[in-house]
Order: structure tokens, then C-alpha cells, then sequence
């Protein structure tokens, strides 16, 4: 079974995780990731093969998500918001050692990232997807490979 689900399961599982999370006191985190590109520059058909490449890097219990516009979502189980930025370093890494293909030929880019986590940053499931992925467009919008995460 691969650990690269829909973007429709993804959303349940991230709610269906922090309402577990809610009994069980542990945290959820979720890290949305996108190459420093503008909309539409890398093949849409690559996205898939980003997330494979993303999962080398991740925990048997993560899951993986394409995204619009080329990202990646991270559904982290039990990891701590001090941890997002490791976890971060470590998955960029592994991205931006594969070139993307971007208008026909290779080229090396770098990953922006925004996350979150329950309950520290984020009160429900969807909040926490929610500012994921808008601190991934603010971080992707200042390029570098950056991470943003809730002050």
C-alpha cells in the first residue's frame, strides 16, 4: 500500500487524526511544501513522482498528498512543532537533489515550506491544513527554500 493518497483522503485523515489526537493527546502536524517556481512551470504529471520522492524521508505512519500548483502536503503523526523544522531540512534535501523538469529541461529548485501543528498552532483539523498552506504560499512567494510556521 503507498502512502500517497488523494487529496479528498488526505483531508479526512488530517481531521480524523486531530479528533484522535483530541482523545488521545498527541500531537498532528501537517507541512505543505512547493518548488520556489511560478504556477504552471513544473509538469503537473511530476507531482507524483515528488511525493514518492518525499516519502524516502518520512516515517512508515506519514502520508503524502499532491496538492495544486505543484506542492506536497505532509500529514506527520505524533510530531511536535519544535520538530517541523528537521523534519523540513530533511525532505527538502531529498527534493532538491532530483531536478524538476521545468519548461523541457532540468533544473534544480528549491522547496518553500508552511506547517502547523495540533493543538499548539492550529484548534482543528482544518485550521491546521488551512495555515499550512497558506504559509506555504507566503514562504513560496519569498523563495530560498524557506519554512514558515505560525509565530
Amino acid at each position: 500500500m503507498s502512502n500517497i493518497i488523494e487529496e479528498n483522503l488526505f483531508r479526512f485523515l488530517v481531521d480524523l487524526e486531530v479528533q484522535k489526537a483530541t482523545r488521545l493527546q498527541y500531537p498532528v502536524s501537517v507541512v505543505c511544501m512547493a518548488p520556489d517556481l511560478g504556477p504552471g512551470e513544473v509538469d503537473p504529471f511530476l507531482t507524483k513522482h515528488v511525493a514518492e520522492t518525499a516519502l524516502r524521508r518520512l516515517r512508515a505512519t506519514d502520508v503524502v498528498t499532491t496538492l495544486p500548483q505543484s506542492s506536497i502536503g505532509l500529514l506527520l503523526i505524533d510530531a511536535e512543532s519544535w520538530a517541523l523544522p528537521r523534519i523540513h531540512q530533511r525532505v527538502k534535501e531529498e527534493l532538491e537533489a532530483h531536478p524538476l523538469t521545468v519548461g523541457g529541461r532540468e533544473r534544480y529548485v528549491t522547496w518553500s515550506a508552511g506547517g502547523g501543528s495540533y493543538p499548539q498552532t492550529a484548534a482543528s483539523g482544518r485550521n491546521l491544513l488551512h495555515q499550512a498552506i497558506d504559509l506555504m504560499v507566503r514562504a513560496r512567494g519569498q523563495g530560498g527554500g524557506r519554512l514558515f510556521l505560525p509565530a
